[in-house]
Parts: structure tokens; C-alpha cells; sequence
């Protein structure tokens, strides 16, 4: 009886001891955003602002964009390395013109 009961608590804490595994990350598939279309550090590189203003993506484009206008783009998160500098690095399958413009963007203090 008293083996039962050592061999059921050692059981029950070997148990406690293992950890769930986590899981694993979603992937995002397809990032859908529209937002202000702006000139990025880098030469080649814009930035998409979202118009609520929480995220800022950057991403080429050919043809690219004009600057300080309302766009619709669609694409996949960036693998690898970003070129593009100064916000979460897309690769753009596609963008529409919304036919707005931005307000003027804050100037630099």
C-alpha cells in the first residue's frame, strides 16, 4: 500500500513538473492597411501611416506612390532583412489610391 502511494506521488509530481508547450506564433499572412504615404530615411523606401496613426509601415513600391496621399496597400510581413528603415518592413503585393490627401505631416521640433 505504502508503494502504491510513493510510486502515485512521485507520478503526480513529475506531472506538475513538465510544462506545457507553448504555443506556437501566428504568422500573419496578409497585412491590409490604409494610411498617409511618407518619404522614409532611406532613398528608395516609404513609410504608410496608418490613419489612426498606431502603425507605420515601410515598403517599395513600383510604381511608387506620391507623397502625402491616401493609399490603400496589401502585403505580407517582411522575411529577412529590412532595407527599408523606420517602421514594420512590408512586402507590398499591391496599393490603391484612395483619392485623398494627408494633412501636412507635424514639423520636426
Amino acid at each position: 500500500m505504502h508503494m502504491r502511494l510513493a510510486v502515485a506521488l512521485v507520478g503526480m509530481a513529475l506531472m506538475a513538473q513538465q510544462k506545457p508547450q507553448p504555443r506556437p506564433k501566428a504568422e500573419i499572412t496578409e497585412v491590409r492597411a490604409t494610411g498617409c504615404v511618407r518619404r522614409a530615411p532611406a532613398s528608395d523606401c516609404l513609410l504608410l501611416q496608418t490613419l489612426d496613426g498606431s502603425t507605420t509601415y515601410s515598403f517599395l513600391a513600383t510604381p511608387k506612390p506620391d507623397l502625402d496621399t491616401v493609399i490603400t496597400i496589401v502585403g505580407k510581413s517582411h522575411q529577412g532583412r529590412a532595407v527599408c528603415k523606420g517602421g514594420i518592413a512590408l512586402d507590398v503585393v499591391d496599393w490603391e489610391p484612395t483619392d485623398q490627401m494627408c494633412a501636412a505631416p507635424e514639423p520636426k521640433k
